[in-house]
């Protein structure tokens, strides 16, 4: 497979990182890695080397610390997936179910999505912006789902890669015109053999994509 990443020394990576921190210096860098925050590769003569992934954990951490106020600590178990910490509380995804509606019993407010997950409210504004998220008039009192949460979530976890929402408008065109072929193929059915057919069209589509995905990284290997 390709490599995705550009490398950078630490002198230019923190310059990128300057445009928007510019407090960041070499040795915050060189701190965040002795805190385990991140894993530079390193070159044959020993230097270490930055890569894209790097910097936006850099980016997303710096984030977490300037605009909500975390511990690096608190930010070390966030990035491992360890909810053990009594600062935050982690929600984890559920095993998903399409044919079951989204829970609507736990309501949250933007600032609360935002605090929980670490997003920036730019890129919230951009999930709902392409779709990803629904709009919701916090003014007349409508507030966000539990799934709402569960998608910045994810979106959290891919801006460390560097992919923003704007990257996942195909994913949810995808999703849309997968619903509607569903939706039309199972015309008709009702109760538990529409329930059931709803599963077993998801996990045939889950697999699906995740072969078509194989194949499309490692097909010229």
């Amino acid at each position: 497979m390709k490599s995705i990443s550009s490398y950078y020394s630490i002198g230019k990576l923190v310059k990128l990182l300057q445009i928007d921190y510019p407090d960041i210096s070499i040795s915050k860098v060189r701190f965040l890695e002795t805190k385990g925050l991140i894993e530079p590769e390193r070159s044959s003569s020993g230097y270490r080397k930055y890569s894209d992934i790097d910097l936006n954990q850099i980016r997303w951490v710096l984030n977490l610390q300037r605009d909500h106020f975390l511990p690096l600590k608190v930010i070390k178990e966030r990035l491992i997936g360890d909810s053990g910490s009594g600062d935050v509380e982690v929600f984890q995804l559920p095993q998903l179910d399409p044919s079951v509606p989204p829970d609507e019993t736990l309501e949250f407010s933007k600032s609360e999505i935002l605090k929980r997950t670490g997003l920036s409210a730019e890129i919230f504004n951009d999930l709902e912006s392409y779709g990803i998220l629904p709009r919701r008039n916090q003014v007349v009192g409508e507030m966000y789902n539990a799934d709402d949460l569960f998608v910045v979530q994810i979106v959290a976890k891919y801006s460390v890669y560097g992919i923003e929402p704007r990257h996942l408008r195909q994913i949810k065109r995808g999703a849309d015109a997968e619903a509607l072929l569903i939706d039309q193929r199972l015309t008709g059915l009702q109760g538990k053999k529409a329930t059931k057919a709803v599963r077993e069209l998801s996990r045939l589509s889950s697999e699906l994509k995740t072969l078509l995905l194989r194949r499309a990284l490692h097909g010229n290997e």
